[in-house]
């Protein structure tokens, strides 16, 4: 079976073209084939002069010895070529021999052949990976490079307990100064609400004039009363707006004495109504005041004791009742009128 299939694979391929060598020793094995009828020409006519021996001629023979001589020449012919049919099938059964060694030589060529083309397969894929292996390591010693510039683990944990730290310190400080504004904040709403009640209580003594018809009879001590309370104002004020200043520059982080003097004096200067409300106006004592209408009361006794008609004491009602309504809405619209919104 696999000299058959040696065969179907050998008259598949082309046949290469034949060398001068090859092509002599093919004329030498094409004139030895073509001479091996000489034997059998031999073993044929000895045999003829056996057979027109053996037969009673027409003529007879000089002598009885000829037909045993033409008999054992024909046996030794016969045998001679006996023995050249054997050597022919030895030399056959060699050949053949040998191109048996030939197509199991062939096969073994064919599976080294094979084999080794896998090993080249197995080598490229080899080579493959070793190329990646390479390229790994290289980007592996540069992401180990980049590691080794990094901090450590301990420093970077140690950073992060410091930030830790700052950060609580920042938010104890927030708070700190939270519950500061928050005392503040209630201080200047304590102040505010004394200003308030400070301000009906000379709506209601201004009405409680106004009520009587005669300017004569406003309390003279309640402009005083309220001139008094006015620097008090101021001061608190001042003081709430310096501990505004000090918190602002806590949280910003500014540091007191890099502060020039000129901007101390600036913020001190700075009233209270600017940070509650920027819009309104600053407070100022009006010209229609409880004072400013007691001072003007002897001036008009003075004209009546020149000999001037006095008036009907009911325009006087009318006139400091209007004056007083102006009064009011001087006060309304000045920035202590309304506490701000909180």
């Amino acid at each position: 079976m696999a000299i058959a299939e040696s065969n179907v694979l050998e008259s598949s391929r082309p046949i290469p073209p034949l060398t001068a060598e090859e092509e002599g020793m093919d004329a030498i094995i094409h004139t030895r084939i073509t001479n091996d009828e000489r034997p059998l020409r031999r073993v044929v006519k000895k045999f003829h002069n056996y057979a027109s021996l053996v037969h009673h001629p027409l003529v007879p023979p000089g002598s009885s010895a000829t037909v045993e001589d033409a008999r054992e020449a024909f046996l030794i012919e016969l045998a001679s070529f006996e023995l050249a049919l054997k050597k022919s099938m030895m030399v056959c059964e060699a050949e053949r021999r040998q191109v048996e060694e030939y197509q199991r030589e062939r096969e073994r060529i064919e599976k080294d052949h094979d084999a080794l083309r896998g090993q080249i397969d197995e080598l490229k894929v080899a080579l493959e990976h070793a190329h990646m292996e390479r390229k790994r390591k290289v980007e592996y010693d540069l992401i180990a490079e980049k590691i080794n510039t990094l901090p450590s683990r301990d420093e970077l944990e140690q950073a992060i307990r410091s930030l830790e730290n700052d950060m609580a310190a920042i938010n104890a400080e927030h708070e700190t100064q939270d519950r500061i504004i928050r005392g503040q904040k209630t201080a200047l709403d304590s102040i505010i609400m004394d200003l308030s009640s400070l301000r009906l209580m000379g709506k209601d003594k201004e009405s409680s004039i106004s009520r009587l018809g005669t300017p004569a009879t406003t309390p003279a001590p309640d402009s005083t009363e309220a001139d008094d309370a006015l620097p008090a104002m101021r001061d608190s004020s001042q003081m709430v707006d310096e501990g505004m200043v000090e918190d602002e520059e806590k949280e910003t982080g500014e540091v007191a004495e890099e502060k020039e003097d000129g901007e101390d004096d600036e913020s001190e200067d700075i009233p209270l109504s600017s940070h509650l409300n920027p819009t309104a106006k600053e407070f100022a004592l009006g010209s229609h005041t409880p004072s400013s209408l007691h001072l003007q009361h002897p001036e008009e006794d003075d004209d009546i004791e020149m000999g001037e008609v006095a008036e009907d004491p009911k325009v006087k009602a009318k006139k400091a009742r209007e004056e007083l309504e102006e009064g009011e809405a001087s006060d309304a619209s000045s920035a202590l009128s309304d506490p701000p919104d909180d």
